[in-house]
């Protein structure tokens, strides 16, 4: 210690000067750099105390500390603090533990009203309480008047809710109603907004947002639907097909030579299968993924083209045609290619070793149908279910091939429809239906 200034006498302080004071926690907070408030302690004195302490800088360096002492017993301490607190209010003050070291309650020290505040310097909790008998009638006043006040603004906003509902708000409720149908699924929902132009425009926006919704997930569930059969089918028939050839190579490598021939034509006949599949599968793809447009077909012609195509490659095989000299569908330009399989399949799978079949053309004011009748075994009950809907793709268990799947996707695309009945006595009829084009 270099000085003191303190109620000392000259010996007193001579006493004090000099002494080490570097393990005292104000002395060193201050040589830190740090301003330091402590909690009040009580001294040799018995008075309680409050010690602050600052560091001393030169040259930008700390070289010693500044340190008072302050009695809190002295009233002169919270003087300053508490002169601007009315009379009638109490002042308490907390120390950062939370022990009271300086209280002076309110007058009447009841029903009060206590506001808190924090030192952050000392994180003493000053806290100011007013008896609430004091303020009660002001209270009173200011509650009738913000009562009066609040019921103005709830009658003035009722008004104009009411004349807001009137206006927008049935608008509102029913475009909100339309949102909610397409959350529950209820895709191309269409909502009859009325009201003022503007809610007429905003209304015709969502039926044709709600309707592009509608036709997108249509498409994207037919898509999906399209790719599971190209997955179901092909991977059954490549596995069936590439089995016999692996058969049939094996057997090439075992047996005597005289059975090679038969071997190499199987396994070429199972790559022709293979190849047609694939060219069945890319027909598929031209058909469901080029956006084909409709026209006007003509489909007694493309019924004669398609029979005469089956006749070159079945010489054998008798083709009859029952048709008007026109009668034009609309459809998409691959009805000729679906005639040509519905045809061709029904030669192939005929029981007789001549196959005969019976093609119609049947023309109304409003559609173009085409029958295909056989005498074969016939479609089986699982794969026609599944080509008409009825059915889900997951039971599609074996299948005849794509041939028939190319002819449903090149009905759908047309906006037709694809039908099947037993022939009598055996045997099936296999119907393709199209809208009738104008003239």
């Amino acid at each position: 210690m270099t000085g003191i200034v303190a109620g000392l006498s000259t010996a007193e302080r001579r006493d004090v000067v000099g002494d080490q004071y570097g393990d005292r926690e104000y002395i060193k907070r201050a040589l830190a750099g740090e301003t330091y408030v402590s909690e009040p302690i009580e001294a040799a004195s018995g008075n309680e105390i409050v010690t602050v302490s600052a560091p001393i800088v030169r040259d930008g360096a700390v070289v010693g500390a500044l340190n008072a002492a302050f009695h809190l017993s002295d009233a002169g301490f919270f003087a300053r603090p508490t002169e601007n607190v009315d009379t009638p209010k109490g002042v308490t003050v907390r120390s950062a533990s939370g022990r009271v070291i300086y209280s002076d309650q309110p007058m009447p020290d009841s029903s009060l009203e206590v506001y808190n505040a924090t030192l952050e310097e000392t994180s003493w909790t000053i806290s100011v309480a007013e008896s609430r008998t004091l303020i009660e009638p002001t209270m009173r006043r200011v509650t009738v008047l913000q009562f009066l006040g609040v019921f103005v603004v709830v009658a003035s906003l009722a008004g104009f809710g009411w004349w807001n509902y009137r206006r927008n708000l049935k608008q509102v409720e029913r475009l909100l109603d339309g949102f909610a149908a397409l959350e529950d699924g209820d895709y191309g929902v269409a909502v009859d907004i009325g009201g003022a132009e503007e809610w007429d425009r905003i209304g015709a926006g969502f039926n044709e947002m709600s309707a592009t919704v509608e036709q997108s997930l249509e498409a994207s569930r037919e898509r999906a639907r399209q790719l599971q059969v190209l997955d179901r089918l092909l991977r059954h028939n490549l596995r069936n097909e590439l089995n016999v050839v692996r058969g049939r190579a094996e057997l090439l490598l075992t047996d005597d030579p005289g059975d090679v021939t038969e071997h190499a034509e199987r396994i070429v006949r199972r790559c022709d299968a293979l190849l047609e599949s694939a060219e069945k599968e890319r027909a598929i793809n031209r058909v469901i993924g080029e956006g084909t447009t409709v026209e006007s077909v003509d489909v007694p012609a493309v019924v004669e083209s398609a029979v005469d195509g089956v006749a070159d490659d079945y010489p054998e095989a008798t083709v009859e045609v029952d048709a008007p000299a026109s009668a034009p569908a609309s459809a998409v330009p691959y009805v000729e290619t679906a005639v040509h399989e519905l045809v061709e399949n029904a030669v192939e799978h005929a029981d007789a070793a001549h196959a005969s079949v019976a093609v119609s053309v049947d023309a109304s004011d409003s559609t173009v149908a085409v029958s295909v009748a056989d005498s074969g075994p016939g479609i089986p009950e699982m794969e026609r279910r599944v080509l008409d809907g009825r059915a889900d793709i997951d039971a599609l268990h074996h299948s005849q091939g794509l041939g028939l799947w190319l002819v449903y996707w090149i009905v759908d695309r047309s906006g037709g429809s694809l039908e099947f009945a037993d022939n009598d006595p055996a045997g099936s009829v296999v119907t393709i239906e199209f809208p009738r084009a104008d003239e």
